[in-house]
């Protein structure tokens, strides 16, 4: 019932095993190639809307990571990671539960509780010493942080979608 096709590739097989048809193929398909991935290498893979792209520019130029503890939002703090900046939490958030990191502080419960103004965002702060703080300037910190009349941290960037504190040393205070 079923047939056999046979199919006569000695003549194809001897044009491509020549030198110069199969080095015209390679040409071929790098350059085809290049023609596809060209245009898509200048596409924006991150949303500036959504991860802080120029706010960790500043950081890297400006703050020394060496000695900054940051606190920042869940949902970008992979990103900051990627560029090589400490965080406070990221989207690892079992890394950051008691059981599995073997502290005592819940950090994932305490950014829950300060995000939502649980707990007050200077106690969460000083618990864990946060020199710097980068937030969404929409978000519910970042109001309460700009409204008090809290001398503790200054405002030192801000752009369309982020804002960045810094403590603020005893001898300005």
């Amino acid at each position: 019932m079923l047939k056999e096709y046979k199919i006569d590739t000695s003549k194809w097989i001897h044009i491509v095993t020549k030198p110069l048809p199969a080095i015209f193929i390679i040409v071929l398909v790098v350059f085809m190639s290049y023609k596809i991935i060209k245009p898509r290498s200048r596409n924006q893979y991150i949303n500036k809307t959504t991860y802080p792209v120029e706010a960790c520019d500043y950081i890297l130029e400006n703050i020394d990571l060496g000695t900054a503890r940051f606190y920042n939002e869940y949902n970008y703090g992979s990103y900051m990671l990627f560029r090589g900046i400490p965080v406070f939490i990221d989207s690892r958030a079992d890394v950051y539960d008691p059981q599995f990191n073997g502290l005592e502080e819940d950090i994932f419960k305490d950014f829950i509780d300060t995000s939502a103004i649980a707990k007050y965002y200077l106690d969460t702060f000083e618990q864990y010493d946060i020199t710097h703080v980068i937030t969404y300037k929409n978000s519910k910190t970042n109001m309460v942080m700009e409204r008090s009349e809290n001398k503790e941290y200054s405002q030192i960037y801000d752009d369309a979608n982020f804002v960045i504190y810094e403590k603020v040393s005893e001898e300005k205070k």
